[in-house]
């Protein structure tokens, strides 16, 4: 708490600072202005000094007064009204001020109140309010698109939090199955079993929390996680994964390629017939292509099918917004699953 104070105080002193920075800069440019015109006279800086006593009135009477109250609350005639009372105002009270101590120094100020000297006030007030104005609503404007922004990191951050406690859960419980099936076996690989998950959850505790990580960490996940599933599938089983191109110095968003790989081992080993499961990876300088091909699902869909797919549909469109392309398929007894996703916004 204490922090977040000294930081709303250290803003609120460097807004201040910036403030008198600018009205100074202002007030030199002025003098500098009379000076170099050979118009500088102590008659001359005193208007000045009062002109800009009255300018900095009307500036923050609209910042902290008008602003606030009518325009930010979509009260525009009220606002149009309060700025035209207040340069009425201004000029009534500036008037006879000018008249009486600037008199001597102007012969040509005859009267106290002229319809050209009051609108000559008036419009130099009015440029201050629009000077204001358009400060104050920009500056509102600014921050607002920064709180949006914020929050809507905080949404996408929140919700790519869920979606992994989704996935993961689902993830583990395949894969304890896996083990289980060994365990209840008596395999003699059933220690080697339990290694692999360790590798498994190692990557998932830690790595997965990244927002990217290296693609070749990613494969050699998917490289375990296949090990993990040889240990007690049937030896006719056929599992390739192909990959092709350099991985060096590519990333991607956590466990993305791992939710179709689980998906064609959750639904391609359902055949008694010899079991065919391949993978590719095809890594070009701008994207990557990822595959799979395994044999479909023929029984009714289980209760939580499917949570890994929409998952994952979900996650593509927060993390790669028009940088991917998700295509599912199926044939003849044969699904296709087909992911390629662009490394950089600006692929086209």
């Amino acid at each position: 708490m204490n922090i977040a104070l000294q930081q709303v105080t250290m803003k609120k002193r460097y807004q201040i600072a910036l403030h008198v920075v600018a009205w100074l800069l202002f007030g030199a440019w002025v003098f500098y202005f009379l000076q170099a015109n050979r118009t500088l006279s102590v008659a001359k800086v005193l208007d000045v000094a009062v002109g800009l006593a009255f300018q900095l009135v009307i500036f923050y009477f609209n910042w902290y007064v008008l602003i606030p109250r009518f325009l930010a609350r979509n009260h525009l005639l009220l606002y149009i009204a309060s700025v035209l009372t207040t340069l009425l105002v201004f000029a009534l009270v500036r008037a006879p001020l000018d008249y009486f101590v600037f008199r001597e120094f102007n012969p040509n100020m005859k009267a106290l109140y002229t319809t050209e000297r009051l609108l000559q006030y008036a419009l130099g007030g009015l440029v201050t309010v629009f000077i204001s104005s358009a400060l104050k609503v920009t500056g509102n404007y600014i921050r607002n698109e920064r709180r949006n922004k914020e929050l809507e990191t905080q949404k996408l951050t929140a919700e790519l939090a869920y979606l992994k406690s989704q996935v993961n859960p689902h993830f583990l419980f395949n894969t304890l199955n896996n083990i289980y099936s060994l365990a209840y076996k008596q395999h003699p690989e059933t220690p080697d079993a339990i290694m692999k998950l360790s590798l498994l959850m190692r990557y998932m505790l830690y790595e997965s929390n990244d927002t990217l990580v290296s693609l070749e960490k990613e494969v050699d996940h998917i490289n375990n996680f296949i090990d993990l599933q040889k240990l007690r599938l049937r030896e006719q089983t056929s599992i390739k994964l192909h990959v092709e191109g350099d991985l060096a110095g590519k990333q991607i968003a956590p466990m993305l390629l791992m939710t179709l790989v689980e998906n064609a081992f959750k639904h391609g080993l359902v055949s008694r017939n010899e079991i065919g499961i391949i993978l590719n990876l095809q890594v070009q300088e701008d994207a990557l292509l990822f595959s799979t091909v395994n044999n479909s699902s023929t029984h009714k869909k289980r209760e939580f099918g499917g949570i890994g797919l929409e998952n994952l549909r979900r996650r593509l469109n927060l993390l790669y917004p028009d940088r991917h392309q998700l295509t599912l398929e199926e044939k003849e007894g044969t699904f296709f699953a087909t992911l390629k996703l662009y490394f950089r916004p600006n692929h086209k």
